[in-house]
């Protein structure tokens, strides 16, 4: 259950990430500064993914597992 909570937390941390350097890089006046935030936010994003795909392959194991178990009773 702690690796579950941990993932949604990484997860939610990591969109909020994403989410606060796109508007970093709407709100940036220098061309260089924009670049480098539309970095970041693609480095956030990556995370993001992987966090929520990670989350996802978690929660989808662990019905699979709940269903064995409830088919061979």
């Amino acid at each position: 259950m702690v690796r579950f909570g941990r993932l949604t937390v990484v997860a939610a941390l990591a969109w909020t990430a994403t989410a606060l350097a796109q508007f970093v890089a709407w709100t940036a006046t220098e061309e260089n500064e924009r670049i480098e935030w539309t970095e970041r936010r693609n480095l956030f994003l990556l995370c993001s993914s992987l966090s929520t795909n990670a989350l996802a392959a978690t929660t989808l194991s662990r019905y699979v597992g709940r269903w064995r178990r409830g088919r061979d009773e």
